[in-house]
């Protein structure tokens, strides 16, 4: 008999009949529970499974994301939570750890419709509950019984890992962190599978942690869309759930400074007393809120008012200019607002996009000594401005990768933060630069999902894949994947595959596996059994595919809005005819999928309501493309046939009537934007909306006006046997 397993028969043995047992960690488990945790750590359980076989299992099998470093299956029936199941949490880590065993709880209850306790110290379970234990590693007995299942523990997991044991008897989360146990508790909730009246954990043990100690999420809430405050709490909880650990905030003009009062919205602004709020919400999930406030490009909410032309590279545009010391007063300003409020150690100042710099006020000086110099010299003025804070400066890699022979002028502790956002081979060009000048870097993939009907995800899964891994081969200490706003219009919850795709490449080791991700997304993201909304997901993203055929890569938003009766959109219309039926399929097969199997979505059903949208406007695309040609080719062949009036009368009806295609384009864009309307109240904030309903009020309008327009024109032919020319009605198509 091994030490371990005398010690522990000794430690049951001796305190059986003891009101309470002491552990060395100084948890007190009340004398109804011993019976149940006895079996956790000591006794018949570990004495039967000290020669069980255990088995290396591929982690795709199990369906997770992220997948899991090690995975080992054993013999027997895993482990079953029903009625009277508790979640026992270690006493001198309750505080800390309550978050990680409530979201446990959470989903029992949402699987299962499990009322189970969270057991503290003083709280008594009933005799024959079974217990999930939710522990430290600094715990002998429980590391033992762990080394006896054939589990590694030491300190190479680090901080972030967990590891994870199951059978018959036992079921035990134990990390050195609660930042690790709550991982660990992320990974068995994504295990736990309903079974009748019950769940079923699988009899595995798990050792696992992260290859990035960074895995970010960036959202712009600048340009459109800013998040109501429960809607950031719901990204974090649920980035968390997927391991992410740093939530960012892409700042250029929103934050409510009193520094710089007429810089935000005030009706809509970010408050000091709401960032509070925020940050010590994340603080509970591990993640840290990573403040990005522009101190270059992108300030062109601020400088578009007068007052602050004199710091403006050029009059009302976007840069600030480094040759006056009053655009570093504002700098300071900024940082000394919003760096209390970010405890995290990270502050970002952006210096992307700096397309300004040189044509005008800096134009002697880039002369002199070049763009390049001008450019870094900000970026080290800046650095050392904000040295007192202590905060590690991240900035954006798009410049300054231009000018490897002059990174040396920046500080060694800087972090370089290069983006590129194509589906490309191999992201080394980008990222070693910074590397060889002995800078940290983190790399910032993108999710597609700006300036686009529903995301390109062919290319963003890709584009997160290569650049992680080539992140991850250079030394990388993280990556901060990116949701954009360009056009205003984007809708956050469509980012959710690409998001949960970019957690699991940044948590997993080298090149992360598509196919696996997408076959795990049903079961992960909505506790569906099988693939109806990954195969939704797909029949959407045939419009990118179908697009791409016809050789157009234009953005989907563009062609939503153009106009078809123009020279101009009637020419694009024809470009995307061949493309029109294929788009429409995809968009109607997912509506299809979305209303057949919407109620099998057990958790994150609200996110469905995006893709909705997105499929109605595809489809509502699809049917201007195809009407168009339609509206065209009636018209016409009504114009070339004037003598025959039962013919144009009959094409005229096909054009506008009680139910025709201007109708229903008009009808389509109305019942659109009332979706959009309520999708975007469901995540944002009141402000800008009106900027984007106006789209489709005016698309509206037009084909309204049209269908004016045709029965005026019909009239006209009554009265005089003569009809209004094609072109002067807009239909530029002539077959």
């Amino acid at each position: 008999m091994n030490a371990a397993l005398a010690r522990a028969i000794t430690i049951c043995r001796c305190t059986a009949e003891q009101k309470n047992l002491k552990i060395r960690d100084g948890w007190m488990i009340p004398k109804t529970v011993f019976s149940a945790f006895s079996r956790l750590i000591c006794g018949a359980g570990l004495l039967a499974s000290l020669s069980s076989a255990q088995t290396p299992v591929a982690a795709r099998q199990l369906r997770l994301v992220p997948e899991p470093k090690e995975v080992q299956s054993h013999e027997g029936a895993g482990f079953r939570v029903g009625p009277g199941t508790v979640i026992l949490v270690d006493r001198r880590h309750q505080s800390e750890d309550r978050i990680a065993a409530e979201t446990l709880a959470e989903e029992i209850a949402e699987q299962a419709g499990l009322d189970v306790s969270i057991v503290g110290a003083n709280q008594a379970p009933r005799q024959e509950a079974k217990a999930i234990v939710l522990g430290r590693l600094e715990d002998r007995g429980r590391r033992e019984f762990l080394e006896s299942k054939g589990i590694k523990i030491d300190d190479s997991i680090g901080d972030q890992g967990y590891v994870l044991y199951a059978d018959k008897s036992h079921l035990i989360v134990a990390a050195h962190t609660g930042q690790g146990l709550f991982y660990g508790v992320q990974t068995l909730r994504q295990l736990l599978r309903p079974e009748g009246k019950s769940l079923a954990c699988p009899a595995v043990a798990i050792r696992d942690w992260p290859s990035m100690p960074w895995r970010g999420m960036q959202d712009d809430v600048s340009r459109g869309p800013i998040p109501t405050m429960e809607f950031m709490k719901k990204q974090i909880r649920t980035l968390a759930s997927y391991k992410i650990n740093l939530f960012g905030l892409y700042l250029e003009h929103v934050f409510d400074f009193a520094s710089q009062p007429l810089m935000a919205p005030k009706e809509a602004a970010l408050t000091r007393e709401e960032i509070k709020t925020l940050v010590e919400y994340a603080k509970k999930f591990h993640v840290a809120v990573l403040p990005e406030q522009q101190a270059f490009g992108h300030l062109h909410h601020m400088l578009k008012y007068e007052i602050y032309s004199d710091v403006a590279e050029r009059p009302h545009g976007h840069v600030l200019t480094p040759t006056k010391e009053q655009s570093y007063d504002i700098i300071k300003s900024f940082y000394a607002e919003l760096v209390p409020l970010f405890p995290g150690p990270f502050l970002h100042i952006g210096g992307d996009e700096t397309f300004e710099l040189g044509q005008g006020q800096t134009a002697d000086r880039v002369k002199e000594v070049g763009v390049g110099r001008v450019y870094l010299e900000h970026l080290q003025k800046v650095s050392g401005i904000l040295e007192p804070y202590h905060k590690q400066l991240m900035f954006w890699g798009d410049i300054a990768v231009k000018y490897p022979q002059l990174l040396g002028i920046l500080p060694k502790d800087v972090i370089a933060v290069p983006w590129e956002y194509d589906a490309k081979s191999n992201f080394d060009n980008i990222i070693k630069p910074y590397r060889d000048a002995g800078l940290e870097v983190m790399v910032a993939p993108g999710t597609q999902t700006w300036n686009q009907i529903w995301p390109d995800f062919d290319v963003a899964l890709v584009n997160i894949r290569n650049f992680v891994r080539d992140g991850q081969k250079l030394g990388a200490q993280g990556m901060l994947n990116t949701t954009w706003n360009d056009d205003g219009e984007s809708l956050y919850e469509m980012a959710w595959p690409a998001l949960t795709f970019g957690a699991a490449a940044g948590w997993q080791a080298g090149e992360a596996n598509i196919d696996n991700f997408k076959d795990a997304y049903d079961w992960t993201f909505y506790r569906n059994d099988d693939n109806s909304f990954r195969d939704a997901l797909n029949s959407l993203d045939q419009a990118h595919e179908a697009l791409a055929k016809v050789g157009i890569h234009e953005d989907t938003d563009d062609l939503f809005w153009a106009d078809p009766f123009t020279p101009e959109g009637a020419k694009l219309m024809q470009r995307l005819s061949p493309a029109a039926r294929e788009i429409r399929l995809g968009a109607e097969h997912t509506l299809e999928a979305l209303y057949r199997n919407r109620s099998k979505a057990r958790v994150n059903s609200d996110t469905l309501g995006d893709m909705e949208v997105a499929a109605w406007r595809f489809d509502t695309l699809g049917m201007k493309i195809q009407f168009t040609e339609e509206i065209n080719k009636f018209y016409w062949d009504a114009f070339q046939n004037q003598t025959d009036g039962d013919r144009v009368g009959n094409d005229l009806e096909e054009i506008t009537a009680i139910n025709a295609r201007l109708e229903d384009l008009r009808d389509s864009t109305t019942r659109v934007r009332e979706m959009y309307r309520k999708a975007w109240l469901q995540e944002d904030r009141p402000y800008w909306l009106d900027n984007l309903l106006v789209r489709y009020d005016n698309l509206a309008r037009e084909f309204q006006a049209k269908i004016v327009a045709v029965r005026q024109a019909r009239r006209q032919y009554y009265a005089t046997k003569a009809l209004t020319p094609p072109q002067e009605l807009g239909f530029y198509l002539e077959p």
